[in-house]
């Protein structure tokens, strides 16, 4: 029974690790005064970015 503690606090961890890096990669200072912005990535590549209720939601490369 140790071992299944010991295990799910691991995995538990790992996730909540994950989670705060992946937070930590998003973002920050976009201001969003429509649905669509347009920002500049990582490397000066330009991304587009949805908004929802003035919050930065997504970003995907630009492109057709």
């Amino acid at each position: 029974m140790k071992y299944l503690a010991a295990a799910l606090a691991v995995v538990v961890l790992g996730i909540l690790v994950a989670v705060s890096l992946l937070a930590l990669q998003t973002q920050r200072g976009v201001e969003c005064p429509g649905t669509v912005v347009i920002v500049r990535g990582r490397g000066g590549q330009p991304l587009e970015c949805v908004c929802v209720d003035g919050v930065l939601a997504t970003c995907f490369e630009s492109g057709p």
